[in-house]
């Protein structure tokens, strides 16, 4: 009898413990995934239809049709895993020039194909980017070789992928030191010393033949000695390169002197294949690239050393946690992609949203409020610019990515609820890969059938719009609340209410966000 007893009791207590773990499951889930799916409750309770939001993929996200070809709209945006050109067809790759150069290097060709990838932290000491040029090198079958490596950086110490200790005297500027220097390069860093010795190893590139270029700007002059040979080279433009080594191994050690001549870094790289360099600076919002010399997107662009440029940032705007109007980063962030396209017209751009980020809200650790609209307007401005989007915050998970990642027994995220540690980077650069991935064979199935791929300028962007107001507009009203079309449009106002607009985004908003 006491037997049956305990056994009663202790079915008791697992039903209790079992019903417990049901009410509140969605709690449990966020901290132990591995709960999910204990619920002894699902079959008899009515299960809540989801809301209608933006910042989860919907089915319904391309309903435009112009001439029988189905259209990219802004609400795309919401899309995860692919890269959206908007206002163009849907079977179209969204880089066309890039995937170009992809399908030439997978047949053999001899084409060099470089990336430069903006952001701050989150790419800090090449995470993410690291795992996404090893994966496309494989892909292709490229030769290996980290890219840029700065003279000196705060992630050198952790960063993995590649080596440069320095001895001498080095004066450095920066984003965050200067108002508008010229000699700053895409990383954000310029570096003058009249006595500088350089050991560099690239830990990429191993037993195989690469390249390793000094890059520098505008001063009088450089010397570089390498072993007992020295070589004084001119420094009469914005950006210039000096082959340094050119041999199987992958370390290089030489020496500079220069006194106004700005040293950026060292480039390692294969003669042909993917160059992907990591431009990572802490804090930052991409407005800072201001400051970057128009000469210089010139001189880089004349070259043709970029063929893709890639902007991910976002989580230091979520700098207060109930912050929901990111209109004044639109008004400073918009001139900025217009100075890069303007200025480099041989180079295709793409934008990324924003990662999760949380914050704690009455003691819970929970999903940035204002993320949606942040989404939203780095949206606007890909849409309004012309630039491809990849909305990063829906292809690794959306809402509570970050807490469950940071709060998983086996963790992805640190407890700072904003960065992946090197697990969840490698994740999250697997999840952009294979989008990268997926644009290329749009490329390839097209070039199968013999069809050519069609630029975005092919595709009448006020035919989309009238199509969107015709066919749509009460749909979004109703289920949205989100016109087709974003909201901040160029004023149409004269000259002088121009200069009072221009004024003040420069003394507030500007202040704002240099603050960050």
């Amino acid at each position: 009898m006491n037997n049956s007893r305990k056994v009663i009791i202790l079915i008791l207590v697992v039903t209790i413990i079992q019903l417990t773990l049901s009410v509140f499951s969605s709690e449990f889930i966020d901290y132990y995934p591995s709960f999910k799916n204990v619920h002894l409750l699902s079959d008899i309770l009515v299960k809540e239809k989801p809301k209608n939001n933006l910042a989860k993929n919907v089915k319904k996200t391309n309903a435009n049709s112009v001439d029988g070809v189905v259209i990219n709209d802004f609400d795309t945006y919401i899309k995860k895993g692919t890269l959206i050109r908007f206002n163009a067809d849907t079977l179209q790759p969204a880089l066309t020039k890039f995937n170009e150069k992809l399908i030439a290097l997978s047949e053999g060709k001899n084409v060099k194909i470089r990336i430069a990838w903006f952001g701050d932290s989150q790419i800090e000491g090449d995470f993410i980017t690291q795992d996404i040029r090893t994966l496309l090198q494989n892909y292709f079958g490229s030769q290996k070789g980290v890219g840029f490596v700065p003279i000196t950086s705060v992630s050198s110490d952790f960063r993995k992928t590649a080596k440069l200790f320095t001895t001498g005297d080095i004066k450095a500027d920066n984003f965050k030191k200067s108002d508008g220097n010229s000699s700053l390069f895409f990383s954000g860093y310029s570096f003058f010393s009249n006595d500088l010795t350089v050991n560099f190893t690239d830990n990429t590139a191993k037993n195989q033949i690469s390249q390793k270029w000094l890059l520098y700007g505008k001063g009088d002059s450089i010397a570089v000695k390498i072993k007992d040979s020295i070589r004084k080279y001119p420094a009469d433009k914005t950006f210039n390169k000096v082959l340094i080594n050119n041999s199987a191994s992958n370390k290089v050690s030489f020496s500079i002197s220069s006194n106004k001549t700005p040293i950026y870094g060292v480039s390692s790289e294969p003669k042909s294949g993917i160059v992907l360099d990591n431009f990572s600076f802490r804090g930052i919002t991409g407005v800072e690239l201001k400051k970057l010399n128009s000469e210089l997107l010139s001189e880089i662009n004349k070259s043709g050393y970029y063929d893709l440029i890639v902007f991910q940032y976002g989580v230091n705007l979520m700098f207060k946690p109930n912050d929901t109007n990111y209109d004044y980063y639109y008004r400073a962030m918009r001139p900025v992609l217009k100075k890069f396209k303007n200025n480099m017209t041989n180079t295709e751009f793409l934008m990324f949203s924003c990662s999760d980020r949380a914050f704690n809200y009455d003691g819970e650790w929970k999903t940035a409020v204002g993320i949606d609209s942040l989404i939203n307007t780095q949206a606007r401005l890909a849409y309004d610019n012309d630039i491809p989007f990849y909305n990063f915050y829906n292809s690794i998970g959306g809402k509570g990515t970050v807490v469950k990642w940071a709060d998983s027994t086996l963790q992805l995220a640190n407890k700072d609820y904003i960065h992946f540690n090197f697990r969840g980077a490698k994740i999250a650069a697997k999840t952009i890969y294979s989008a990268i991935i997926h644009d290329y064979e749009k490329a390839v199935k097209l070039k199968k059938a013999n069809k050519p791929l069609v630029t975005p300028k092919a595709i009448d962007k006020k035919a989309i719009d009238k199509k969107a107001v015709d066919k749509k507009i009460v749909e979004k009203e109703t289920l949205r609340g989100k016109p087709n079309v974003p909201k901040i449009v160029s004023p149409t106002t004269d000259s002088s209410k121009s200069k009072v607009i221009k004024q003040i985004v420069t003394k507030a908003n500007t202040k704002k966000i240099d603050s960050l």
